[in-house]
């Protein structure tokens, strides 16, 4: 080994690069509410131009989101009380929950930010997000959903840097995200 960062950045980006989910090319509902211009381009199977852009960010949320799952499958193995990464599809939208709660109705949305952007928290693409993955469980017949939650843990701060955004579902607002879509998918 002659230089541990190339190392780290190197093993790091090939995990990353072999996730599902970094191979998706179908939009999810993270992305409602985004860039326009990268929704259609995808939409249109239009080559990436940023291959060197910076992902340490995203690998680190994605780090943070499996310490997450495994503590919560620590404390319920059977996945009875906590559903954790439940797959949903409806009218070809697929997702992936991080949590959801079937006794109290609740779908929970982990976020990663910087304590600089807490004051940003919740966009409303976020907001969008975690109702389209309410709307989702809801209409996939998987889930009766109640209240939608976003978490926002800062990975410069600590447990007082935590942030909680709730909200009751409502498929009014997922049908606004989803019609945003429907716009950009049908635009020729």
């Amino acid at each position: 080994m002659s230089d541990p960062k190339e190392l780290l950045l190197e093993v790091l980006r090939a995990k990353d690069a072999s996730r599902a989910r970094s191979k998706q090319t179908q939009i999810g509902p993270s992305e409602l509410g985004g860039c326009r211009r990268k929704v259609w381009y995808r939409l249109n199977d239009q080559p990436e131009t940023n291959d060197n852009e910076m992902k340490l960010a995203a690998i680190m949320g994605t780090a943070i989101h499996a310490t997450i799952e495994d503590a919560i499958q620590t404390v319920d193995p059977k996945g009875e009380k906590y559903w954790v990464e439940t797959e949903v599809e409806y009218n070809g939208m697929k997702a992936h929950v991080d949590l959801f709660i079937p006794e109290t109705g609740d779908v929970v949305d982990w976020k990663t930010v910087k304590v600089k952007n807490l004051s940003y928290f919740p966009s409303q693409q976020q907001r969008w997000q975690v109702q389209v993955y309410g709307y989702l469980l809801d209409k996939s017949g998987k889930g009766k959903v109640q209240t939608v939650n976003l978490v926002a843990i800062a990975r410069d701060g600590d447990e007082r840097d935590v942030k909680v955004h709730s909200e009751p579902y409502d498929p009014a607002i997922a049908e606004e995200a989803l019609n945003w879509f429907a716009a950009y998918r049908d635009w020729e």
